[in-house]
C-alpha cells in the first residue's frame, strides 16, 4: 500500500502593502533598527534557536483525489465510508481530517457523525462525534480536527454519518483516478461486493474514489505533562449555582449567562459521546474472540444507552450515533 500524494500545508500568507517612492505623504510604520550580523553570528543564532526550539515538524497532507469530484454518495445506517493512507514516516501523528461533501434536508444542524481512526489490524486508534453544522448545503471542504493519534504504519480514516434518503451527509467522490484506497466498512468488515447497499443506481467501486484526505506531521521530541483540571458542574458557573446566580447578578446577568451554560452542557455531552465510543470499540475490541461474552457486553450497553436517553444524560441525535455504532458491532458478530 502507497501514502498518497504529500501536499505541504502552507500555514499562513502575509500581505506585503508597497508604497511608492514617490508617495511622501505615505506614513510607513517605523521599524526598530537590528544589528547587523556576520555570517558566524548567523550560524550560531540558528543552531541555537533550533536546539531551544526543535526541529519544526513538516505538516503534509495526504491525498488520494486530484480535487476533481465527479459525484456524490451517502452511506445509510451501519455502513461507512474508508479510506486507507500509509503514512510518509514513522511514527506520524494525524492532526486533521478533510472531507469534501454537503448536509442535505431538514434539521440536520442537531444531528452528529463519526470520524475514526484505524490501525492496520483495524483497532481503533481514535473515534469522535462532530456537528452535522460542520457542513453547508454546499460542496466544500471541510477540516475536522484531530487531537493527534500516532500511527505505526498504514491506517484507515473511517466516517460514518449515519444518513437516510431525507437528510445526511454526501462525500464527494474523484473518479479521475482508478480508485486503490476507497472502501465501504459495516463495523469491522469491508465490503468485497459493494452491491450488498441497495443503491438505486450502484457505484462502479474502480470508479469511487472518497474525497477525503488526512493532514499530519512527525511528532516532536519535546513532550509537556498535561494539567488535569476539575470541569464545573453544568449547573454551575464561576463556582455558583443557577440559584446563587440569580441572586448576586439578578435576573438580567443570569440570563445572560443561559447561552454559555447551554454550550457547556452541549460540550460535555459531545465529549461524554465520545468517551462512550471509545468504550464501545475497548469492550469489542477486548471480547472479540469470545463472541457471547462480547454480545452479552454490547447488549448491556444498549440497555445503558437507552437508560442514558431517558435521564437526559444524552440527546437523541448522541442515541442514534451510540446505537448505531453498537448495532454495527452485534451485527458483526452475528
Amino acid at each position: 500500500m502507497h501514502h498518497g500524494r504529500p501536499l505541504p500545508i502552507c500555514p499562513f500568507e502575509k500581505n506585503v502593502r508597497q508604497v511608492p517612492h514617490n508617495d511622501r505623504k505615505a506614513s510607513v510604520p517605523c521599524r526598530p533598527r537590528l544589528p547587523k550580523m556576520n555570517g558566524r553570528d548567523k550560524v550560531f543564532l540558528v543552531a541555537f534557536l533550533t536546539l531551544l526550539l526543535g526541529p519544526t515538524p513538516e505538516v503534509i497532507e495526504l491525498a488520494h483525489d486530484q480535487g476533481k469530484p465527479s459525484g456524490s454518495a451517502y452511506l445509510v445506517g451501519v455502513y461507512g465510508h474508508a479510506v486507507s493512507f500509509s503514512p510518509p514516516s514513522i511514527p506520524w501523528r494525524v492532526l486533521r481530517v478533510r472531507i469534501y461533501g454537503y448536509r442535505y434536508g431538514n434539521r440536520t444542524e442537531s444531528m452528529e457523525f463519526v470520524v475514526e481512526i484505524w490501525a492496520s489490524n483495524r483497532s481503533i486508534l481514535h473515534s469522535s462525534a462532530h456537528p452535522y453544522a460542520k457542513f453547508t448545503t454546499v460542496s466544500t471542504w471541510v477540516n475536522i480536527d484531530i487531537p493527534g493519534p500516532a500511527v505505526v504504519g498504514s491506517f484507515f480514516v473511517v466516517i460514518y454519518t449515519s444518513s437516510t434518503p431525507e437528510r445526511g451527509i454526501g462525500i464527494a467522490t474523484d473518479s479521475s483516478l482508478v480508485n486503490r484506497y476507497s472502501e465501504i466498512v459495516s463495523g469491522k468488515r469491508v465490503l468485497t461486493d459493494w452491491s450488498e447497499i441497495k443503491w438505486k443506481t450502484p457505484p462502479k467501486k474502480e470508479e469511487t474514489n472518497w474525497m477525503v484526505r488526512v493532514v499530519g506531521s512527525t511528532p516532536t521530541t519535546i513532550t509537556t505533562t498535561p494539567t488535569t483540571t476539575s470541569q464545573p458542574s453544568p449547573s454551575m458557573l464561576f463556582g455558583l449555582d443557577m440559584t446563587e446566580l440569580i441572586q448576586v447578578a439578578g435576573g438580567g446577568a443570569a440570563a445572560a449567562a443561559v447561552p454559555c451554560l447551554g454550550w457547556l452542557v452541549k460540550t460535555r455531552k459531545r465529549r461524554f459521546v465520545s468517551s462512550y465510543l471509545t468504550k464501545v470499540d475497548s469492550v469489542y475490541n477486548e471480547f472479540f474472540m469470545n463472541r457471547e461474552e462480547c454480545r452479552k457486553r454490547l447488549e448491556q450497553m444498549k440497555s445503558e444507552i437507552v437508560q442514558l436517553l431517558k435521564k437526559g444524560k444524552i440527546d437523541e441525535p448522541h442515541f442514534t450515533i451510540l446505537d448505531t455504532k453498537l448495532e454495527r458491532y452485534l451485527k458483526d458478530l452475528a
